[in-house]
């Protein structure tokens, strides 16, 4: 079963956050994947998937050149935003992200027809292209659309078409670029998988197809 990386290094949101995560926690140690809290994030080597779930701490170079070796061994790194920048998380997450072709615009996703509790910036999708085994409609909330400068990129949760962004960006909520035998995921939004958003649709299944191999 999976071996998670969930970093904190890069002043990430824990998973050890009873209020936000416990859901996603019990669910994951329930189908026997192990989950570790890193906060020298040089033990990315000894795990199957890193996350890096809103980083506030921008990386490094060398920071860049270890998930790149992560990547090209077989790892899966989820790289997960926010909407308009909050916080620079763009800015943030771009300087890991651009670097394997893919970028966090700093732009919202909204949807005035696809949504709950009629709030157009908690979109709801059905069009999920990956990691969709059981999967048929997802929430995604407070969503920024995610760019993809890589030919070797590849949509994994687009809007409805009634989705618009306010760059002018096609809704891409999340995609994903082959790396050597690994692979670099964004994703557009980070509270899909909270106590919240985990309960709607198909979140939970979702969420663990992305965290399991």
């Amino acid at each position: 079963m999976s071996k998670i990386a969930w970093d904190i290094s890069h002043k990430e949101f824990t998973i050890e956050d009873h209020y936000y995560f416990s859901i996603l926690k019990k669910k994951l140690s329930k189908i026997g994947a192990i989950v570790s809290e890193i906060t020298n994030f040089k033990e990315t080597t000894k795990f199957d998937i890193l996350v890096l779930n809103y980083p506030e701490k921008s990386f490094t170079l060398d920071d860049v050149k270890l998930v790149k070796r992560f990547m090209e061994q077989g790892g899966r790194v989820i790289a997960l935003g926010y909407y308009n920048n909050e916080d620079s998380i763009a800015d943030t997450i771009n300087s890991l992200a651009e670097h394997f072709g893919l970028k966090l615009m700093d732009d919202e996703v909204t949807d005035n027809v696809n949504n709950i509790n009629d709030d157009k910036y908690f979109v709801v999708t059905s069009k999920v292209k990956a990691f969709n085994k059981n999967v048929k409609k997802i929430l995604m909330p407070c969503t920024a659309s995610v760019k993809i400068l890589s030919n070797k990129g590849f949509p994994i949760v687009i809007g409805e078409k009634t989705a618009k962004t306010s760059s002018g960006n096609d809704p891409i909520i999340g995609a994903r670029v082959k790396i050597g035998k690994g692979e670099f995921i964004l994703l557009g939004t980070c509270v899909f998988w909270d106590n919240y958003s985990i309960t709607k649709f198909d979140n939970l299944q979702f969420s663990l197809n992305l965290l399991t191999l």
